[in-house]
């Protein structure tokens, strides 16, 4: 009777780990598509994305709301975007990303650069992820 208790045990924590794996490849997959988003000034891609009532408080401070970020996904001067360090911390059907992203441009003939960290709080809804809220703050090159 030990031995079956503790072996439905082992399984189930390896699917717990199995299905957190597979959520967080979905989500780490889906932080990537929002930086091609502004590469490839393609807003439809964060309409699917984006939950309807998402917020974001931009590098300057700036409260935008999903309408806002799909707009500004239309007019983008990214011509790179990467990421680095992302990590995914899930608690049940929510998940936090911590991570770092770069951007190139051109802006008005100029070229600029940015570093900056982000947190996105992501929300498991109607069977599927849906980024809810984000933060994003500028760093040292």
């Amino acid at each position: 009777m030990l031995v079956a208790l503790l072996a439905s045990v082992g399984t189930s924590a390896g699917y717990a780990q199995d299905a957190d794996s597979d959520a967080e490849a979905k989500i780490l997959a889906t932080e990537h598509m929002w930086g091609q988003a502004y590469v490839s000034k393609d807003p439809k891609a964060l309409e699917r994305i984006l939950d309807d009532a998402f917020v974001n408080v931009d590098s300057d401070g700036i409260l935008q709301t999903k309408a806002e970020v799909v707009a500004e996904v239309r007019t983008s001067t990214v011509v790179q975007f990467l990421t680095e360090s992302m990590v995914v911390h899930l608690h049940g059907n929510t998940a936090i990303v911590t991570g770092i992203f770069q951007l190139k441009g051109v802006d008005r003939g100029k070229p600029y650069a940015q570093r900056e960290r982000f947190i996105d709080t992501w929300f498991y809804k109607n069977g599927q992820w849906v980024s809810i809220a984000g933060l994003v703050t500028r760093i040292g090159q």
